[in-house]
């Protein structure tokens, strides 16, 4: 628990640090699928064992959520559209009603 709010503000910025990293690094993965370099099973299978090595803990439940949601889009096919604006509603934590 944060003892100040000086303290949540930094992990907050933190977070949207590491959301922002996110964010880019699928963009770039998606505009070389996009071109044919990247393999979708083989992408695929590479998260799988990225995310095997994860600790399972708090402090990973985001980012295996996020990649794991990521993943089931690139094994059902989904369109690159589709996935960038899945990825970005993960990110954003979810859809927001508007």
């Amino acid at each position: 628990m944060h003892d100040n709010t000086a303290e949540m503000h930094a992990s907050s910025m933190e977070l949207e640090f590491v959301k922002g990293h996110i964010a880019a690094t699928m963009t770039l993965i998606h505009a070389l699928i996009d071109q044919g370099t990247l393999d979708r099973a083989r992408l695929d299978e590479f998260f799988a064992g990225f995310i095997g090595q994860l600790p399972h803990n708090r402090d990973t439940l985001g980012l295996r959520l996020v990649l794991d949601q990521w993943r089931q889009g690139l094994r059902d096919g989904m369109e690159e559209k589709d996935l960038r604006e899945n990825l970005f509603e993960v990110i954003k934590g979810g859809r927001h009603p508007g």
